[in-house]
């Protein structure tokens, strides 16, 4: 079994949040197309970089999380293509990993 995670900001560059139907309609579609997701949303994570030059960067993420028995790369790669520009980053990140269940 695979683990697929999706890191999403909930807030642009300003601090505004994204609009909310961003979230849920991706949560629909995925749950339909995989069967289930799991979301951790109550206590956004938050992510800390440096980006060159500058100070410390903050963004406040919710994962979302699916398994899967295969991951299909070229669906991934346009879903990471697509939330890249909806949201307006340069990088969404997208892991994945086998797990094991008991």
């Amino acid at each position: 079994m695979l683990l697929l995670q999706i890191l999403l900001p909930i807030k642009d560059e300003k601090g505004d949040p994204f609009p909310e139907h961003y979230f849920t309609d991706l949560r629909e579609e995925l749950a339909i197309k995989f069967g289930g997701i799991t979301i951790y949303s109550r206590s956004p994570a938050k992510g800390l970089w440096k980006e060159s030059g500058s100070s410390l960067v903050t963004d406040e993420m919710i994962i979302y999380e699916i398994m899967m028995q295969e991951v299909d790369l070229p669906y991934w790669q346009a879903q990471k293509l697509r939330l890249q520009e909806l949201l307006r980053q340069d990088e969404i990140l997208m892991r994945y990993h086998e797990v094991t269940t008991i």
